[in-house]
């Protein structure tokens, strides 16, 4: 909604006497000629000849003792640091139009101050200081108190203001709102003596405004992802039906899978209002100092600290759970607290459906083993992140982990990316060569993904490394000794592979220690809410834009399609809905074409992918999602291969085989 035109409209200099006299005919009661003030003021003087205030007043109460403004401040941390630079960076402004800068809470306390040495002793007159109360009830009609009592900018010229000793000065305010949630954080105001008064000291405070929001934005959405990895996380430590996040401020962030435990019990959470548990007391029982709900048990509930930084709350819900006579809940013997002996935790593996929690606990029991592990799943599924995850187990988490993907690259650069060369090998190399990937990962893990496309005539030398323990570069007759620990990744059948005559039965038995399947993304139905809000935060903390909810009708549509690609398309999806969708919440409106078409039924379904044959849909999911990190890397292919997490020789094959040379070029051409 736009900002009202009235609040914003200040009288013409020379209509001082105008309002003066308008002013006096008002404290004797009598009836105000038409127009003579505008409807802000004359309603703020109502209000403040209503509560008593006296209009003889000269200013501000005595301001707050040091320390309680301190304790205030710290109340108020978040919004005082995100205004303190903007301020700071005001002040040549402020010194060249004698004009002062006035942050408050939300009771009209002033914060801080900032501008014109001048002005600010000349404001020492009238207690427009740090902490003095500039409430409209305390001091009559002025921008801070006014625009807190109607919640729109205000400008108050002069005489308008309602207490006499105030008159020679005036001031433009506007409301500064938590911008992910509405709430008042307080007032920013530019005011300065009424002779230097100029009608654009209101956008000067709604701009600064408007930047202290942005930086909030980014604050708080940089937070909410640390919440959410770290919740997430220790999800998956409790076999539970779900879990609920609060942020620092106590207000409920993601209910993850709790809504059927909720709906069970009769329980109820107002994502606005939240649950403020922020200092929790699980002694007490009691939360912010109030009572916990009656659902609620503290064993539930524990904090997410992180580095000393408490990052929010989370509330782990049980398995099973009776309610007695009476609404007195009983949980069942086999619930436990985060970290208890069900757990299953894995790095960033994110969600909590029955079937990821099975793999996640194969894998936790294999980050602790040195056996060599196949990872198999369809295109999307998240392998890398299991390989990293299980690299990061006790025995290696300190070492390189070393990705190579064996697919779509040409049998020469594969060979050197993987074993390396030295100088002289072949026409090109490098005159200091090159370490291999083999040999990089020494010490540590090595991850090859599609190693069902390694060539044949390559796997005998791989093979050879893996017996011996030792890696020939390309025109090196020595041997360099090497140890690792092999993760291997491939959506194919590497037995069939293997009858097929495409891939070496010895190498087969040495790779395969341990097979390990991902289920996909449609086998796991119950995680697509929880990573749908992960992805989101995600995209609204990198491209700082404000965070949009998905209404419960794109959840269902999410949850009815099928994603051939996976938590890759996934994640692709809502990044490009939250990206483009124009109101406040993510709507049906914004689901993709494919989504919408396979979900209603008004086109054939897309064809759920096998293990064995990857899906030629997913050619389109790759193209634009290269072609979307070109354009916002600028045309970087360096920055573009990192994000993608693909080499750049992958990358530069990529980008020919879908064409996106020219998208390239009119991207680089653009930023020159």
């Amino acid at each position: 909604m736009g900002v009202n035109e009235t609040f914003l409209a200040s009288p013409h200099p020379g209509q001082e006497r105008q309002v003066l006299t308008a002013w006096d005919r008002f404290l004797r009661g009598a009836e105000l000629p038409p127009e003579a003030v505008r409807a802000v003021i004359e309603r703020s003087w109502l209000r403040c000849l209503s509560a008593g205030v006296d209009p003889g007043r000269s200013g501000a109460e005595s301001p707050t003792p040091d320390e309680d403004l301190s304790g205030l401040r710290h109340r108020h941390r978040d919004f005082v640091d995100a205004s303190t630079p903007i301020m700071e960076q005001a002040r040549g402004f402020l010194s060249e139009s004698g004009t002062m800068m006035i942050l408050t809470d939300p009771a009209g306390v002033i914060l801080r101050t900032e501008g014109d040495l001048r002005t600010l002793d000349a404001a020492q007159a009238v207690r427009l200081v740090s902490g003095a109360n500039w409430d409209e009830l305390a001091c009559g009609t002025n921008a801070i108190g006014t625009a807190l009592s109607v919640g729109e900018p205000v400008q108050v010229h002069a005489t308008e203001h309602f207490c006499e000793g105030i008159k020679p000065w005036s001031c433009s305010a506007t409301v500064v709102r938590d911008p992910l949630h509405g709430d008042v954080l307080g007032v920013l105001d530019v005011s300065g003596l009424s002779d230097r008064f100029h009608g654009h000291w209101l956008a000067v405070a709604m701009l600064a405004a408007g930047r202290i929001q942005a930086d909030l934005v980014a604050r708080e959405l940089a937070l909410r992802h640390r919440l959410m990895e770290s919740g997430l996380q220790r999800l998956s430590k409790a076999s539970s039906t779900g879990v609920i996040l609060f942020d620092h401020k106590g207000r409920l962030v993601n209910e993850g899978t709790a809504g059927r435990f909720l709906a069970a019990i009769g329980a109820r959470l107002d994502r606005h209002a939240g649950l403020r548990i922020e200092q929790f007391d699980a002694d007490a029982g009691r939360a912010g100092g109030a009572a916990l709900p009656e659902w609620l048990r503290p064993e539930w509930v524990e904090p997410i600290i992180h580095s000393g930084e408490r990052l929010g709350t989370i509330v782990v819900l049980p398995d099973a759970v009776q309610r007695e006579p009476g609404r007195r809940i009983v949980c069942s013997a086999a619930t436990r607290r985060p970290g208890g002996e069900a757990s299953s935790s894995l790095g960033p593996i994110l969600g909590t459906s029955t079937a990821l929690r099975h793999v996640l606990e194969k894998a936790r029991q294999l980050a602790d083993l040195e056996v060599p592990v196949v990872l198999q799943g369809e295109t999307g599924v998240g392998k890398e992140r299991f390989a990293r995850a299980i690299h990061e187990g006790r025995l290696r988490r300190d070492q390189p982990f070393v990705a190579l993907n064996c697919g779509g690259l040409p049998r020469d650069i594969l060979a050197s990316e993987l074993f390396g060369y030295v100088e002289g090998a072949f026409t090109g190399a490098k005159r200091s060569g090159m370490v291999g990937k083999i040999e990089a990962a020494s010490g540590g893990t090595l991850f090859l993904d599609e190693i069902g496309e390694l060539p044949l005539d390559l796997q005998p030398y791989f093979l050879r490394v893996l017996e011996g323990g030792e890696v020939y570069p390309l025109g090196d007759a020595k041997p360099r000794k090497v140890q690792f620990r092999l993760i291997a990744a491939t959506n194919k059948d590497l037995r069939a592979e293997v009858a097929a005559g495409r891939f070496r039965e010895d190498l087969f038995y040495r790779v395969s220690g341990t097979v390990l399947r991902i289920p996909p993304l449609r086998e796991r139905k119950d995680d697509i809410p929880g990573l749908a809000e992960h992805f989101s935060l995600d995209v609204s903390r990198r491209h700082r834009v404000p965070m949009k909810p998905f209404e419960p009708d794109v959840l269902d549509a999410f949850e009815r399609y099928p994603w051939p690609g996976n938590v890759r398309q996934l994640r692709n999806v809502v990044e490009g809905m939250v990206m483009l969708a124009t109101g406040d919440a993510v709507t049906v409106t914004d689901l993709p074409e494919e989504i919408t078409s396979s979900v209603t039924g008004s086109e054939p379904r897309l064809p759920v992918p096998t293990e064995s044959a990857p899906v030629a849909d997913l050619s389109a999911v790759e193209r634009d999602a290269i072609g979307a990190a070109i354009a916002r890397r600028h045309g970087n292919l360096t920055l573009v291969a990192q994000e993608l997490r693909i080499s750049k020789s992958t990358l530069y094959l990529k980008v020919r085989k879908y064409g996106l040379d020219k998208l390239l070029l009119e991207v680089r051409l653009h930023d020159r």
